[in-house]
């Protein structure tokens, strides 16, 4: 191991699940549950056939947003085709087409209410690709063929028929810079790469999808965002060399909850505030040597009495401050059972912090504050009813630059109690089914921790 650093991983009541895990067992490269959720996000889409039928139904099968779809209409060649009747046959063919051998590991669904096809292509085809896209242009060119077998279509007898099926399963793609339309009918948990910035495709997800995976259950929407979040860290090269243990601790601290740090505080200052919050995190950092009092005269102990603090390990007080930047968020976000307040508290925790400890780093050197004004304003100010926070993924323009923002706003989404008009239930009840068949989106702090143990 590189590091000496060893970590106790506690759940959401407070029980210890795993002692003395070093903080690389914990890592998205090593730990094979997250390899395995990344896995999962990666070689996995849907197909909506309700939707999909509807836009065969209506010539209504090209748009540039998510919420207007019938930017382009083809009402002169409409199908009746019966799409949905016929999902555990699509089901059946798609499976067919995309295997690579018998035994591999693909795997084909439908999901409660058979509107929903799971697609999950297999390993080979994505590891001999350059990109991720192999995931959606499998599914979506295996979906065409279905189509045009079930309901007998082809250039010779139905050349339109051939137009409006790619119309509507891709879109102008690949006439279009863009790619896939919005609101496309095969879609992701990942946003099918189109102009991405270069190392966020794991962070284009929308909040409101983890929400909906943890079925808004706080503690598991933050690992959720976290592993994705430092996921994309180390494919940026943000957590290599230098930085590596800076991102391992913080992602142990506040994604998992090591040492109890976050639960602990909440539980100290679950009638509190945010600032209250802050002067425990002060007194835990003394109390385990994160931070320690300078001198007694001055300029280390001020003409008041204040005397400033220092701090020998800087990664693990940053690793602190995160954590407590995620307690501030939920004991604030808790209390008004509102998720708008959560980007006022990224700046406030960070001021507040820097009063209190003389000076010392906040949460992220400075970018947690300073996106977290930019989130304050866009979300109460400019873009005002249509700045719910749910409805921004992690690689937006106001969350980019830091990766211990995400967690703090996919747990504030758990705890609203509805103040959102893009809620978790409207944008993505997908997913909310999705984490009641799927193993993998249950119990994740124990998943972990097994397989930190194995990785020991």
């Amino acid at each position: 191991m590189k590091f000496e650093d060893k970590v106790d991983i506690y759940d959401d009541l407070g029980k210890c699940m795993a002692e003395d895990l070093p903080i690389e067992s914990l890592s998205p490269l090593t730990n094979a549950y997250m390899v395995k959720f990344l896995d999962y996000f990666k070689r996995t889409c849907f197909i909506d056939l309700k939707k999909l039928e509807l836009m065969i139904n209506s010539g209504k099968i090209g748009f540039s947003t998510s919420l207007k779809h019938c930017d382009v209409e083809f009402t002169s060649f409409t199908r009746d085709w019966e799409i949905f009747e016929n999902a555990e046959l699509i089901k059946e063919k798609i499976e067919k087409i995309i295997r690579v051998s018998e035994d591999d590991d693909s795997q084909v669904q439908l999901m409660r209410g058979n509107d929903i096809v799971i697609v999950k292509i297999p390993s080979k085809r994505l590891q001999q690709s350059a990109s991720r896209l192999v995931t959606y242009s499998t599914t979506g060119v295996a979906l065409m063929q279905v189509l045009s077998d079930i309901f007998d279509i082809n250039p010779l007898t139905d050349p339109d028929g051939c137009a409006l099926i790619k119309n509507a399963v891709f879109g102008r793609y690949p006439l279009t810079k863009n790619g896939f339309q919005p609101g496309n009918p095969i879609f992701g948990l990942i946003r099918e790469p189109q102009s991405d910035t270069p190392g966020l495709g794991f962070k284009n997800t929308l909040l409101n999808h983890l929400a909906g995976l943890s079925q808004k259950r706080t503690f598991n929407s933050v690992i959720f965002s976290s592993i994705l979040e430092q996921a994309s860290q180390f494919e940026l090269g943000n957590a290599i060399g230098w930085f590596e243990r800076y991102h391992l601790l913080a992602l142990a601290y506040q994604g998992l909850n090591a040492d109890r740090v976050v639960y602990d505080l909440i539980s100290d200052n679950k009638e509190g505030t945010v600032g209250d919050v802050i002067v425990s995190l002060m007194k835990f950092g003394l109390e385990d040597g994160v931070v320690e009092r300078r001198g007694r005269a001055y300029p280390s102990k001020l003409f008041s009495g204040f005397r400033f603090f220092k701090t020998k390990d800087f990664a693990k007080w940053n690793a602190y401050t995160c954590a407590g930047l995620l307690a501030a968020s939920i004991v604030n976000c808790g209390a008004s059972r509102a998720a708008q307040s959560v980007s006022s508290v990224f700046a406030g925790f960070s001021d507040l912090l820097s009063f209190e400890s003389g000076g010392l780093p906040d949460p992220d050197c400075g970018r947690v504050m300073g996106a977290g004004l930019g989130l304050n304003l866009y979300t109460h100010s400019i873009l005002g009813k249509e700045g719910d926070i749910g409805s921004y993924s992690m690689d937006s323009e106001f969350l980019r630059h830091s990766s211990f923002m995400s967690p703090c706003i996919a747990a504030a989404i758990c705890l609203d109690s509805g103040t959102q008009l893009k809620r978790p239930e409207v944008t993505s009840e997908v997913f909310i089914r999705l984490s009641e068949m799927e193993p993998l989106f249950d119990n994740p702090i124990k998943q972990i921790c097994e397989a930190a143990e194995k990785g020991k």
